[in-house]
């Protein structure tokens, strides 16, 4: 992390849980961060427990990331006051309970405002930006593992549907960014449960499930440990993906190793992450090879499990 130190980053959605984790993170880390986030109350109180340290600053911007001028003023600001920003975290999120049969339109719309539109809207910011700025940056889209499988939540599907969106925009980005010759790197963590004010509202309407101690949940500060290890990365490895569960019992970390120009990525990466047991998957690329690696015959693709 030692290279983010003293750079710029803004996390969205900040006020609470998996966001305000990640700001306490980068923070220690010396990372100076935007805070963004609507509820005022909750930001200055973060940054007044987190300013006083010898941590990096904490900027707390009130700002509705679905409102597109919103986030270009904010974007605008940290170019003219901080030099650009070198790491954007897309953690602001919301999920209604409200089914594909008889939902509302105006909670399918929040939805997918908040979950798509506004995510692709700071990340194109945060391109322009780092561009501007000549920074090689990093973008972060804190996803769900709801955005790669169906959840059982009756009510739950355009959820599911908004993150599936952010599974695919995080791939055609990365594309997009490829192929203008941009070392910009996009990852995606995809937490499991996660205990978080999100989770307790969707609780209220589970029959099977009434509390969070009734199963084992991540913590915030999990998913913020994850974030910490795709940024640690060095400029020439990628983490793609960190699909992320709590497991009580023995756990293997599954890592893809992709070739690396005439020679493999070292399969002992082991220290790309460091969640103890709580990884369920990775993917591991170098920085700027095409998505195409994915698909190339599995004898020019290594797969080591590695007992965590």
């Amino acid at each position: 992390m030692e290279r983010w130190s003293g750079k710029v980053a803004i996390v969205t959605g900040a006020s609470a849980g998996i966001g305000a984790a990640i700001v306490v993170q980068l923070a220690k880390n010396g990372v100076h961060v935007v805070a963004l986030a609507r509820r005022e109350k909750e930001l200055k109180e973060l940054a007044e427990s987190l300013n006083d340290k010898d941590y990096g600053t904490i900027y707390t911007k009130v700002c509705d990331v679905t409102n597109e001028q919103a986030v270009k003023d904010v974007f605008s600001w940290v170019d003219s006051t901080l030099g650009g920003a070198s790491i954007l975290i897309n953690n602001a999120a919301v999920t209604k309970i409200s089914s594909l049969l008889n939902g509302k339109l105006e909670d399918w719309q929040e939805i997918l405002n908040l979950n798509v539109l506004a995510l692709s809207v700071c990340s194109r910011e945060a391109y322009k930006s780092m561009t501007k700025n000549k920074i090689d940056g990093h973008i972060i889209q804190i996803n769900s593992i709801s955005g790669h499988s169906l959840t059982s939540n009756f009510a739950h599907k355009m959820y599911n549907a908004s993150k599936h969106a952010v599974t695919v925009l995080c791939d055609g980005l990365r594309h997009e960014l490829q192929l203008t010759g941009s070392k910009i790197k996009v990852s995606s963590v995809s937490p499991g449960p996660t205990a978080t004010d999100m989770l307790a509202n969707i609780l209220k309407y589970s029959k099977e499930v009434t509390t969070a101690a009734d199963f084992k949940i991540l913590d915030a500060e999990d998913v913020a440990s994850a974030v910490i290890s795709s940024l640690a990365t060095p400029p020439n490895v990628l983490v793609t993906e960190q699909a992320l569960k709590q497991n009580e019992l023995t756990f293997w970390e599954t890592v893809q190793v992709v070739l690396a120009g005439q020679g493999l990525l070292s399969c002992s990466y082991k220290s790309a992450c460091q969640m103890k047991h709580k990884i369920a998957e990775m993917t591991i690329i170098p920085t700027g090879f095409t998505i195409q690696m994915h698909f190339q015959p599995s004898s020019q693709v290594v797969e080591n499990s590695l007992n965590a």
